[in-house]
């Protein structure tokens, strides 16, 4: 009677001893994992600069260099769910700040539509065909100063980080980039694209606006995110001088306006009524 009730007793242990040791351990975020992640940033002083707090957490693909080097090697390795606190020097991070990258252009260089503003963000395409993002710091009538260092080089930061979630390989996160240019401008029906770089302040600002105008007018109009640095040949067809650019073509493909900088909901929908979408 005592070996009936201890063998299968003994047998169960077995199996669960089994289990857990061949194969159930969670998944550790690694390179080619598009993830999710909830952060907040922190100078050395203890000042936030940036945090997805009450926001939706961010979504990038480690290894393609969409983030700092110190960011995606802080997340590499996590499990979901896990948080980590990690300061990362200043060559992880933005670099150190350079002073050949300060620079004063006069206005006369600049395209005639364009009315420079502190803040603006411009960009200049360089000889072996990579650009470079200026911001403009100062205006004159005759000059402006310009700055190509990256608003948080020569810092050291902190950041908190949650991952949230690691997303099955190959799936994105937002419906706007799902869909290229080209193909949108092919497809029959108007499109608002905007050209503009993931980490640009009011290309995140954009962001929201942009998805939402998507689920609105779902099946009348295309809304494409353009990243410049991943779309160079695109970037340079266009013209675009500044981002965030935004375009809006009608249904056949041609250019009806353009807009640069911050373009609030209200201003979008204005112009779209005007080509007859509602």
């Amino acid at each position: 009677m005592t070996r009936k009730i201890y063998a299968p007793l003994s047998l169960t242990l077995a199996v669960v001893m089994l289990l857990t040791v061949s194969g159930c351990a969670p998944k550790q975020a690694e390179t080619g994992d598009t993830v999710r992640v909830h952060y907040t940033g922190r100078l050395k002083n203890g000042e936030i600069f940036d945090t997805s707090a009450g926001d939706e957490p961010l979504e990038f693909t480690l290894g393609q260099g969409q983030m700092i080097t110190g960011f995606e090697q802080a997340v590499l390795g996590m499990q979901v769910g896990d948080n980590k606190t990690v300061t990362i020097p200043v060559d992880e991070a933005y670099g150190p700040r350079r002073d050949d990258l300060i620079l004063e252009v006069s206005r006369d260089e600049l395209p005639d539509d364009l009315e420079p503003d502190v803040g603006m963000l411009l960009q200049s395409s360089q000889p072996d065909g990579s650009v470079t993002i200026f911001t403009i710091t100062e205006v004159s009538d005759s000059m402006i100063k310009v700055d190509g260092n990256h608003p948080l080089a020569g810092q050291e930061l902190t950041f908190d980080i949650q991952l949230v979630e690691i997303v099955a390989s190959g799936k994105t996160g937002s419906a706007l980039t799902s869909l290229p240019l080209r193909e949108a401008l092919a497809n029959g029906k108007p499109t608002l694209a905007e050209f503009g770089r993931g980490v640009c302040i009011p290309c995140k600002e954009m962001k929201p606006i942009l998805e939402r105008l998507a689920i609105e007018y779902e099946g009348k109009l295309n809304v494409v995110i353009v990243e410049i640095d991943e779309n160079m040949d695109l970037t340079r067809q266009y013209g675009i001088m500044a981002i965030p650019t935004q375009i809006v073509f009608d249904r056949h493909g041609i250019e009806i306006t353009r807009h640069t900088g911050f373009w609030s909901r209200e201003q979008i929908i204005t112009q779209l009524q005007k080509i007859g979408i509602n």
